[in-house]
């Protein structure tokens, strides 16, 4: 086993290049990796993802700690002979990648700390991705007022740029320390401190002072297995993200002709037009739909006491195949065998009362040609399958049943 790693990090969160000797191989996550003697590569872990680099150029993809060993998880297994036991490298962090974790980070401490000041509601997770960054409170719910109470509290705290301080604390210090909760570990326990208004046992990186966050906006949140999961932003995240929502905003407000204040009642006015539309087409489908079966019960072929409609509809969805073919089953005799192909074929069969079929028994006469399944009652039933090229064959099959 390789020697602890020094962890230059701890000292300073800004350092983003070093040199360092090769100690030992290894493997993490299937990967080859090496340790080194001192590193500022930041292993995944206490919610905060790993540090993406290079080392002597080579490329980092993981870091895991181990023991108190930091491995540095190569891209490139075949690159593992270009870092040798006890050679000499040069390493280099992903800068930009370092500093957004450093601002969502030190953000979620403040948010954290400003719900509990504001609203009195506990986190009790933290998640850091690519694309989002959570905490989880201990609420049954959270209003617009507490989440914007909390949000304006942890800005405040940024934008009067208090100290953050990280540094290792004997048991004497720790046990007059108020900490936000209960350290993780028993001994060497590495404290954040942001001025007076929050401390952490933390492991991460954080800015020097709380400006480095930059700001924080609250996006959402929603119920989350019992309590409240909320969807933040901090810094440069924060800046994309109301670059985003104005650019969306702008484009929408141009396409309707508003400044973007008057988007919310332009989407409104939209809405109620889109319903007024949606009505009269539905009035008119209807009417349409009244007015086919009208004409192919016109023309329907008599057998006995029934008239049978036998007809494939295509882009009729199952609602307007079952009104044309309840239409036609609602005239003396009228028998509707209707089908619609697509992605999945659909049947309806409707039996007036006095035609003396089942619609049932018609139906199943066409459902194995489609590998499908359906069903219902005398006077109508419905079903469906995948093979819609045999919705012709199909229909054949449950008209020629109905002649029976």
């Amino acid at each position: 086993m390789a020697s602890k790693t020094d962890r230059l990090y701890y000292a300073d969160s800004y350092l983003a290049r070093f040199t360092a000797t090769v100690l030992a191989h290894g493997a993490v996550g299937g990967r080859a990796a090496v340790a080194l003697d001192r590193s500022v590569f930041y292993p995944e872990g206490g919610g905060q993802p790993a540090d993406y680099g290079t080392l002597g150029g080579i490329a980092i993809a993981d870091v895991q700690a181990e023991g108190g060993v930091v491995w540095h998880a190569l891209a490139r297994a075949e690159d593992l002979a270009a870092l040798p036991l006890g050679a000499r490298v040069e390493g280099a962090i992903d800068w930009p990648r370092r500093l957004d974790h450093m601002q969502q980070h030190c953000g979620q401490h403040l948010l954290t700390a400003a719900f509990i000041a504001a609203c009195g509601l506990a986190t009790t997770s933290f998640h850091l991705g690519d694309d989002s960054v959570t905490i989880d409170l201990d609420a049954p719910g959270l209003t617009e007022a507490q989440a914007r109470a909390a949000e304006d509290l942890a800005n405040a705290v940024i934008w009067d740029d208090l100290p953050v301080t990280a540094r290792f604390v004997t048991p004497e210090e720790l046990a007059s320390l108020p900490l936000r909760k209960p350290p993780s570990v028993a001994e060497n326990v590495r404290v954040v401190s942001i001025a007076d208004f929050d401390h952490s046992a933390c492991g991460g990186t954080h800015p020097r002072s709380a400006g480095g966050v930059g700001a924080i906006r609250v996006i959402r949140w929603g119920r989350q297995r019992g309590g409240v999961r909320v969807e933040f932003a901090c810094g440069g995240r924060a800046l994309a993200a109301f670059r985003r929502l104005s650019a969306a905003a702008g484009g929408a407000a141009a396409a309707l002709s508003v400044g973007a204040d008057e988007l919310p009642a332009a989407v409104e006015r939209l809405q109620v037009a889109l319903r007024a539309a949606q009505k009269e087409l539905e009035q008119a489908q209807s009417a349409l739909d009244a007015a086919d079966a009208e004409a192919r019960y016109a023309v329907a072929e008599p057998h006995g006491a029934a008239r049978l409609v036998r007809a494939a509809l295509p882009g009729l969805s199952v609602e307007r195949l079952r009104r044309v073919a309840q239409a036609i089953a609602g005239r003396s005799g009228g028998v509707a065998i209707l089908g619609a192909p697509g992605e999945r074929a659909q049947l309806v069969v409707a039996c007036a009362a006095d035609s003396g079929r089942d619609a049932r028994q018609i139906l199943q006469a066409g459902l194995p040609l489609l590998d499908g399944r359906g069903g219902g009652g005398p006077t109508l039933a419905q079903g469906g399958g995948p093979r819609s090229e045999q919705i012709a064959a199909a229909l054949d099959a449950m008209a020629a049943a109905a002649r029976a």
